[in-house]
């Protein structure tokens, strides 16, 4: 059984000091076998989420050509936060100091 697609994306997040959302969604729409402009956009509005709920940050953006289509992209971060609420749901192992 996989993860769920926010799951998925605080654990890519949790392995990575920073990422940009197109990396996230590839590696999302890889992992699940999903394709298609819906589903890069529903991946969006995931990122959105997460970060409206403060567990990830956008630390920067940047307008790239995607495909002959001007895009704004942003890259993304874990936040303290969003840590915590990983170790507390079971997403990621409390490290020991």
């Amino acid at each position: 059984m996989k993860i769920h697609q926010k799951g998925f994306l605080l654990q890519q997040l949790s392995n990575s000091d920073r990422i940009w959302d197109v990396e996230l969604v590839k590696r999302l729409l890889g992992y699940y076998g999903l394709t298609g402009l819906y589903w890069e956009n529903n991946t969006r509005v995931t990122l959105d989420e997460l970060t409206a709920a403060g567990l990830i940050k956008s630390v920067d953006r940047k307008l790239v050509d995607l495909g002959g289509r001007t895009q704004l992209i942003f890259e993304y971060q874990l936040t303290p936060f969003g840590r915590e609420r990983m170790i507390d749901t079971g997403l990621l192992q409390e490290v020991s100091p």
